[in-house]
């Protein structure tokens, strides 16, 4: 019955079923489609069908992030607006799709750094949204710091935690370069496409020695200009770059790791 649907709806596209794959996702009981031109002229019947076959409580049609607060630029196509619960890993995350970013797409990034960190490290995640690092990490270090500038987001933080008892979880509410500490942290998170803006602020948090991770777009195929933009800053020693997924026909979403050492 899904992949019924999903050929009705890349056939009437004119696309492939691969190809629309990569334009949806399904959290909990609801669905996510990217909204283009092609989709928008008949989204209402691709959304009751798509409502329907994968038995979901509501499909959404999403066209981007509206500012630094990472707003979802999202539409209710068909069903009932609601709370929806994704589980990853045995981590449940519980968000409201209208108010909220979540991304499936990370969820290897999110592997990579729970087998990374240590035991003993005290983490700052400066982007936290609703906790899909800072969670699963946190019961795999001393403690983590989770700063939200968004409202909505920190208090799905605030419930992810509970439900999930992440007690080395320290969640903080506002602008993470207003953070009043120095020096604390052994390695840093930074999953939002502005987090070259914070990087200097990032290098106060951390401690002598570190890591910091930071999420960018890079032009498929061609990462030199990131090895040379990062590898200049005072105090960061190494520079590698990871792929995390494809974000565009000719962009990478991409993490930067940095060793970072001040003398």
């Amino acid at each position: 019955m899904r992949n019924d649907a999903v050929s009705v709806v890349s056939r009437q596209l004119g696309i492939s079923k691969a190809e629309f794959h990569q334009n949806y996702e399904s959290i909990g009981k609801a669905m996510i489609i990217r909204r283009d031109d092609m989709f928008v002229k008949e989204e209402g019947y691709f959304g009751r069908l798509m409502l329907s076959s994968f038995k979901l409580w509501a499909v959404y049609g999403y066209a981007g992030i509206r500012d630094y607060k990472r707003i979802p630029d999202i539409k209710l196509i068909s069903g009932i607006h609601t709370e929806v619960v994704q589980k990853e890993d045995g981590i449940l995350y519980k968000m409201d799709p209208e108010k909220v970013m979540f991304s499936k797409g990370n969820k290897r990034e999110r592997h990579i750094l729970t087998e990374i960190v240590h035991r003993d490290e005290t983490v700052l995640d400066m982007f936290a949204g609703i906790g899909y690092f800072s969670i699963p990490i946190s019961f795999k270090v001393k403690r983590i710091y989770s700063c939200e500038i968004n409202p909505d987001s920190f208090h799905y933080l605030l419930i992810n935690k509970r439900m999930n008892g992440a007690r080395n979880l320290v969640a903080m509410l506002g602008d993470s370069s207003s953070i009043p500490m120095r020096g604390f942290s052994d390695r840093i998170i930074m999953g939002h496409f502005d987090s070259h803006k914070y990087l200097e602020k990032a290098l106060l948090y951390l401690k002598k020695e570190g890591k910091i991770h930071l999420h960018s777009l890079a032009t498929r195929g061609d990462y030199s200009s990131l090895y040379e933009k990062y590898g200049q800053y005072e105090y960061v020693e190494d520079v590698e770059v990871r792929k995390v997924k494809s974000y565009s026909p000719s962009h990478d979403h991409v993490v930067v790791d940095m060793d970072v050492k001040k003398h």
